[in-house]
């Protein structure tokens, strides 16, 4: 059994083995003898590696159980899904995997399409026979990671430690006790965690007490949660045995750290019980913006997984081609891409979104290593991430974003509240991509962050749009043809009614000219929750309207556009039902809204010779039973003012 040693030659105590349950697919297999050879190669012509013809090919070896194939899947996912690659794999477009030699040094760079990809370091183990040829020998940190470990115990105790004696951001919290709480029991273990009814022991908000959170991904496996038959055994005590993996990993983790409680939904909320849902959910914005320190278990897709065990890199063998010696090569992906990835199952979740945001402070058990992240700097293992980070900039930016919204109050000026909702527009955004397991969740995940931001405005709240922000509210796009939800969600002028994971934006700046006049709106809420789920609404304005008829594009063709009536001027849009393929003459009928414009100057348009302008409109179907609408979509058009001949100005409610 080889002893590994870091780079200062201080030998570590867990050995690294290399496993042979890790399996590799024959592509990976042939992938250490290919740099053996270019690496030692006389020549100065290295020989590119070429490995899947595709991220289905790809992604299929991954789950068949290629360790390297699903590693390289993991660095690129996050990097690539949203933009020409991605493009490129959804239309099964060439996106063929390479692997060439990074210069001069032991790195690997792999490519997609021509695109990098990512970046490997390529290491090897004591008495390799690849040593003699100036292959550094990998160090226990990062190769065989192990989060269980002292020493990394260790790391997280003091960047909490520096957290607390030197950022003075990330001290100021609310000062709140959540409604239950797991105590831990003591530090060696000796006591079974309990569920911690606060109320029962008169504990209150003006008591400073000092908890961890838990974020985490249920997942598809059945775990241990509470109920309302079960509260009472479980305010008794849990076994920790009876805990699934993810909670066990998080209770030791907690006593590590020196807390004695933490807070997890499933345990902490009554599952069965839909008024302790929404009561506690409603309250959930305050329990991670009062908890000391948020555990996030990014490495577990699963309860049953945890993030506590060891993970070992691929390792690849090969046989040296001028003596048979034979020897295994390790590689993973190089700390310097880690930070641009954004990587890890949690980012990916919408009510870890809010949880991220709201916590001042996160520790961070990923599949590449353990990380800190707060208001004040981002750490990678004993590594401090550079402030040009982009990464790292993005991090405090999120993380920061609750004490700007603290620093303004309803009497602020007016451009402070501007710049609450610009932010709270790109909040939106970002928000929007992420995934919920319940799309009724949409507002749910999202009111922790609403309350801050009704207690630094005062503003009506409209299922996720603010009274002041219209009508620049109003001017969503989604970014997907498939973005009606079947499920009443929202109002149909909110974002909120777009299915589960439709991205959407804003186009137009907020320095448009407002077209019309808002008098009134509202909406009805569905429980207690006053920023959470809705159950109807309405939105009154006043503004010019054009009547439309749809036409198709072709005779033959399923997408239809929009002509203005008095003049057959086109309006196309995107996202009016794509593939409609009944009778055009069954539609209901339809309206154009002028809603905002933005004129163009000759000094920023000087080809612009007809006198149009960019008009923002909203297209609105009305309803024949009740003469309402709903929205269809938002474009923005081209326009002269003559195309709005034939408008009436209209007071109109949009549902």
């Amino acid at each position: 059994m080889n002893t590994i040693y870091d780079p200062s030659g201080i030998a570590l105590r867990t050995p690294f083995i290399p496993s042979s349950s890790l399996e590799l697919c024959q592509l990976c297999k042939a992938l250490g003898d290919w740099f053996v050879a270019n690496w030692i190669s006389t020549t100065q012509t290295r020989i590119k590696y070429k490995h899947h013809l595709s991220w289905n090919a790809l992604s299929e070896s991954a789950s068949k159980g290629c360790s390297f194939c699903y590693q390289l899947a993991l660095e690129g996912e996050q990097r690539f899904m949203g933009g020409t690659i991605a493009f490129k794999i959804q239309h099964g477009k060439s996106t063929a995997f390479t692997a060439e030699m990074d210069g001069g040094s032991p790195k690997i760079l792999v490519r997609c399409d021509n695109v990098e990809w990512c970046v490997l370091d390529v290491y090897t183990m004591a008495n390799d026979p690849m040593l003699q040829y100036r292959i550094p020998r990998s160090s226990q940190k990062g190769d065989t990671f192990d989060p269980a470990l002292a020493s990394t115990l260790t790391s997280g105790k003091s960047w909490l430690k520096e957290c607390k004696t030197a950022h003075a951001e990330c001290r100021i919290r609310d000062r709140f006790v959540p409604t239950r709480l797991i105590d831990v029991g003591l530090p060696d273990g000796s006591e079974n965690p309990r569920l911690l009814d606060t109320k029962q022991y008169g504990i209150s908000n003006d008591v400073e007490l000092e908890y961890a959170t838990l974020s985490h991904c249920w997942g598809q496996t059945k775990h241990i949660t509470t109920e309302t038959d079960t509260l009472k055994k479980h305010e008794a005590g849990i076994a920790f045995s009876e805990l699934n993996r993810t909670f066990q990993d998080t209770v030791l983790v907690t006593r590590a750290l020196g807390f004695r409680y933490v807070w997890i939904d499933s345990l902490c909320i009554v599952q069965d019980s839909a008024s302790d849902w929404q009561r506690e959910s409603s309250l959930m914005g305050s329990v991670y913006s009062g908890g000391a320190i948020n555990i996030a278990a990014d490495a577990a897709e699963d309860g049953d997984q945890g993030f506590l065990s060891k993970r070992t890199p691929s390792c690849f063998p090969y046989t040296l081609p001028d003596n048979d010696s034979h020897g295994m090569l390790i590689m993973k992906a190089s700390k310097r891409k880690r930070w641009v990835e954004y990587s890890g199952n949690l980012r990916r979740r919408a009510w870890v979104f809010q949880e991220y945001t709201l916590s001042a402070c996160s520790i961070r058990y990923n599949m590449n290593g353990i990380s800190w992240e707060c208001r004040c700097g981002c750490y990678y293992d004993s590594e401090v991430i550079s402030e040009d980070n982009q990464f790292r900039r993005d991090t405090r930016a999120l993380k920061n974003l609750p004490m700007q919204w603290c620093s303004v109050s309803p009497s602020s000026p007016a451009s402070k509240i501007s710049e609450v909702m610009a932010l709270w527009r790109k909040l939106i955004t970002d928000y929007s991509k992420k995934e919920l397991t319940f799309e009724m969740d949409v507002l749910s995940a999202l009111s922790g962050l609403a309350s801050l931001v009704h207690t630094a405005t005062g503003d009506q709240y409209l299922a996720g749009i603010w009274r002041c922000d219209l009508p620049a509210a109003l001017q969503w796009v989604p970014e997907s043809y498939d973005w009606r939800s079947t499920t009443y969600l929202a109002p149909t002028w909110s974002w909120a009614t777009c299915k589960k994971s439709c991205p959407i934006i804003y186009p137009f700046p907020s320095t448009t000219q407002s077209k019309v006049k808002i008098l009134d709106a509202g909406i009805t809420l569905d429980g207690d929750n006053p920023f959470g789920r809705v159950s109807d609404g309405f939105l009154k304005l006043k503004g010019l309207v054009q009547r439309g008829t749809f036409k198709r594009l072709s005779p033959d063709s399923q997408e239809l556009q929009i002509c203005l009536q008095h003049n057959e001027t086109q309006v196309r849009s995107s996202h009016l039902y794509e593939q409609y393929d009944g009778e055009v003459a069954a539609l209901p009928p339809v309206w154009c809204l002028q809603l905002c414009v933005r004129v163009r100057s000759l000094e920023m348009f000087p080809m612009q010779i007809d006198g149009s302008h960019l008009y923002g409109i909203l297209f609105l179907e009305e309803d024949r039973r009740d003469g309402t609408f709903r929205r269809l979509a938002y474009e923005i058009c081209g326009m002269t003012d003559a195309d709005w001949h034939g408008a009436v100005e209209k007071i109109i409610v949009i549902k």
